[in-house]
């Protein structure tokens, strides 16, 4: 008898286990189904990154009914960046309304930016399309990583928040295979670009829940909790597991009004500390030279002596920054933030010393026998290195490592100012060129990605494995008496998990 209760119990032990990973797997999904539909409305504004470097050849050549300086062209790559923190400053404003309405409007403002350029008959309105598209782009990079750090759970979240960062290396690639299609029609690039903010408000209207995290801080737990049990893989009718809830607890207490406190807030440690470490590794990233390949893709190939076709050279760029996207997402969730950016780091910088060396022997009339392979060599290896960190790492991170007191304002701030930093490097670059020369250019980007590997290694804390409650408390000083009340909340909350219905948690959960 009791070894047929045994069995019995066993039985049950394994069922539960399979119901736990059959929920799981339907909750992961979920979340990447949702996760996918949301990075569709970074497409769009991402083609603003690459247009220039399609663009501005048509745009100059004698046929073009717009007619430009080559000041003017340097003024039109730079508009785009010129609006991208303008945007960013918008996302503050508008992710607080919610997420969701945040990725509607970007894919609003993103297709009058693309239509504006597309029906443009001057160099001014051309420039104003492009920072229309530039604001977009800002406002762009924010919420979805955000949006996709609030819906994944602990064991996806490292790979989910990088999704951002593929996205927009895909409309990069999608703007450079259209510049390589037509070459001489600017105004038909922009047409086709229009039509992916278009297709994205469809998916924000029709697919996308608000973010659960969102709802929780403004008090609205019954909509959170049930969104989280959808993002979870548990049944509407079935109580909230002890994960669940502990996910329903509001880092924020719920007065129904907005934070006094803000400034408070923006001085505490745990949000001072990861400002610093995000601001100074945008620094980073951005005079590394990463942005200035993007928009002076097809000058680039040019300048360096490749002989093939510069738009199918942007093309082999803009496919290679794709494809280290997507393996960052697996290395990420294997290795975590902190090996990947310095392996990034480190191997940009041999790619543009070498380049730098190389660029340098030709000049002095050294003959070289590698049939121009070389330098075609180091600037994919330095795309395909720079996007597996310094280029994802930083966009992943901002949507996991701010408190949430204050994430829709230092998120919005620091890609802000990332963006800020991008319109000085695009802007100065062909002012480096003439001062510098190309060896001299390249030079320096190696110098900046070793210096930039340096903060990282010493610098760059690790949130691989960490619950987004967790890496909020590695910046705070803890006090003994902090973990017993995180274990007393526990303990009230399994014991408000009742089997029928769902319960609220109590007050030890809704208040820090």
């Amino acid at each position: 008898m009791n070894g047929h209760a045994v069995t019995m119990d066993i039985k049950m032990e394994w069922s539960d286990e399979d119901e736990a990973r059959r929920r799981e797997k339907k909750g992961v999904i979920h979340q990447i189904l949702i996760s996918l539909c949301a990075n569709c409305v970074v497409l769009g504004p991402a083609m603003g990154f690459g247009y220039s470097a399609v663009a501005l050849g048509s745009l100059m050549s004698p046929s073009s009914d717009v007619k430009i300086d080559y000041n003017q062209a340097n003024w039109i790559a730079t508009a785009a960046a010129l609006g991208t923190p303008l945007g960013c400053l918008l996302t503050s404003i508008v992710m607080s309304r919610g997420r969701k309405l945040s990725l509607l409007v970007v894919s609003v403002i993103s297709f009058i930016g693309w239509i504006t350029i597309y029906m443009s008959n001057n160099y001014e309105q051309i420039m104003i399309g492009r920072v229309i598209s530039g604001i977009a782009s800002g406002m762009a990079s924010v919420p979805a990583t955000v949006y996709s750090a609030e819906i994944a759970g602990v064991k996806w979240r490292g790979t989910m928040i990088t999704w951002t960062s593929v996205s927009i290396a895909m409309g990069v690639l999608i703007v450079y295979i259209f510049g390589l299609l037509f070459k001489e029609d600017w105004r038909l690039v922009a047409l086709m670009c229009a039509l992916f903010p278009l297709a994205s408000v469809v998916i924000v209207l029709m697919v996308l829940p608000e973010s659960p995290v969102w709802l929780r801080e403004r008090g609205r737990l019954d909509e959170a909790l049930e969104i989280f049990k959808k993002f979870r893989g548990i049944p509407t009718d079935q109580a909230a597991t002890v994960d669940v809830l502990l996910e329903l607890k509001p880092r924020v207490q719920q007065t129904g009004k907005k934070t006094k406190n803000i400034l408070k807030h923006l001085l505490k440690r745990n949000a001072l500390i990861p400002f610093a470490i995000m601001l100074t590794y945008f620094l980073f990233q951005q005079f590394s030279g990463i942005f200035v390949m993007v928009y002076y893709a097809v000058d680039i190939v040019q300048s360096v002596g490749i002989t093939i076709d510069p738009y199918l050279g942007a093309v082999f760029i803009g496919f290679t920054r794709l494809l280290g996207s997507l393996l960052v997402a697996a290395v990420s969730r294997k290795y975590g933030r902190r090996i990947p950016s310095i392996v990034s780091g480190a191997g940009m910088t041999l790619c543009m010393g070498f380049l730098s060396i190389y660029l340098i022997m030709t000049d002095r009339g050294h003959t070289m026998h590698d049939r121009g392979i070389f330098p075609v060599v180091c600037i994919l290896m330095y795309i395909f290195l720079s996007t597996l960190g310094f280029l994802s790492i930083p966009f992943a991170m901002i949507g996991e490592i701010y408190p949430t007191k204050v994430k829709d304002l230092l998120a919005g701030l620091t890609v802000c100012l990332g963006y800020f930093f991008s319109s000085v490097t695009i802007k100065t670059y062909p002012d480096m060129l003439l001062l510098m020369g190309k060896h001299g250019v390249f030079f320096f980007y190696a110098v900046v990605s070793l210096c930039g590997t340096l903060f990282v290694l010493f610098l760059l804390p690790e949130t691989k494995g960490k619950s987004l409650h967790e890496i909020e408390d590695m910046f705070v000083k803890r006090k003994p008496h902090d973990v017993e009340e995180k274990d007393n909340a526990i303990t009230m909350i399994s014991l408000k998990n009742g089997s029928n219905g769902v319960e609220r948690p109590t007050s030890e959960c809704t208040n820090e």
